[in-house]
Formats: C-alpha cells, structure tokens, sequence
C-alpha cells in the first residue's frame, strides 16, 4: 500500500485563490492596522508573525540538506549591519530615535527586539514565504514592498527604492538556495546574518546618540 506524502512548507498543498491572497497580504494587512493606525512597531510584527503561525498550521518545514558552499554565499549579509550603521546619518530624513519612540520601539522595547527580530522573525519569514515563492513570482514584490510601508517615513526616497531592489534580489536568492540545499536552513541562516546585524546598528545608533 502506497504511503501518502505529507505536505511539507516547501511543497505545500495548492491554496484557492483567496488563501493565496491572504498569505501574501499577511505583512499588509498586520502594518496597516498596527503601524499605520496604531503605531505600535511590536503589535505590527507579532501580528505578522501570528499569522504566518496560523497559515503554516499542520505543514512540516522540509528537511534541510546544510552545504558549505551554499553558506558561503551568504556571508556578504554579514555587512549588512555595519554597512547600515555607517549610512543611517545619511539615508534617514527623519530623527531616528524620534522615529521609534513614535512607534512605541524605544528603551527596553527595542532591546527586546534585538533578539527576537534577529533570531526569531528571519525563520519566521522563511517559513511563511518559502512556499509563497514556488507558487507564484509575485511573492518577490510582495515581500519587498511591505517593507516600503515600514520605511517611507524614515529613509529618503532614492534609498527607499535601493532597499527595494535588495530586498527583491534577497528573496530570488533565497528561493535559488531552498531549491539547492533542499530546504530552508540556508536562507533562514543568512536572513538572521543580515537582520541581526540590522536591529542591532539601529540600536548602536540610537545608544551612541
């Protein structure tokens, strides 16, 4: 008798039209509520994160097949932190530390962010829009513009479209490396180099005044 082949994150079962939708408006819609109208940075991101937690209910992550080669790649996500903590006095038209305590992302809120943006939301992310990226292209553009919702008020526009496009060439380059390594781990460890460094120049920034 033929065993049925449960659904892993990377192969997901098809999703209606709808589902699809939702998946990918998942950032949307949490930024709209909580970081537009509300303006609170921590309830925007866990409830981004609650939904990707409901969306991958009953989907098992597929197993990853770690290769050195393909972590190397990842190593220039390293220099994303120092590159933003010297460029933020330059590409910020707005007081950055104003900027977060106006989203309520100040003080120990932003401590507490450090490790949780930069350990927990990277797996997160991989987890929701792995399998958005083997469905349809769109999931590029819609990953990197959600965070164009986030930014606009902080960066100037020539920026804003820089981080743009390395968000869009971020997301290719982790769906070319699940296909090659067999599964999340490598995006998921570079997506981490890259957003812990972040959060923590932001913080080194706003500490150092």
């Amino acid at each position: 008798m033929q065993r049925t082949r449960r659904p892993s994150l990377d192969h997901p079962p098809a999703d209606g039209a709808l589902p699809l939708t939702l998946r990918l408006l998942a950032p949307y819609l949490s930024i709209g509520l909580f970081w537009l109208l509300l303006e609170n940075g921590w309830l925007a991101l866990l409830g981004y994160h609650a939904q990707i937690l409901f969306w991958a209910r009953g989907r098992r992550p597929g197993l990853p097949v770690p290769r050195g080669r393909a972590l190397l790649t990842g190593l220039p996500s390293l220099v994303a932190g120092p590159a933003l903590y010297f460029l933020l006095p330059h590409i910020t038209r707005v007081d950055l530390g104003g900027w977060l305590d106006r989203f309520h992302v100040s003080g120990w809120a932003l401590v507490l962010l450090i490790p949780y943006y930069g350990l927990v939301h990277p797996v997160l992310e991989q987890r929701h829009w792995g399998p958005l990226r083997n469905r349809t292209h769109l999931s590029h553009l819609f990953f990197a513009g959600y965070h164009a919702l986030v930014l606009f008020s902080l960066v100037s526009v020539p920026w804003l479209l820089f981080g743009i496009a390395l968000l869009l060439g971020a997301s290719v380059a982790w769906q070319v490396l699940a296909r090659r390594t067999g599964g999340m781990m490598v995006p998921a460890a570079i997506h981490i180099g890259s957003d812990l460094g972040l959060i923590t120049a932001a913080w080194l920034r706003v500490a150092g005044g």
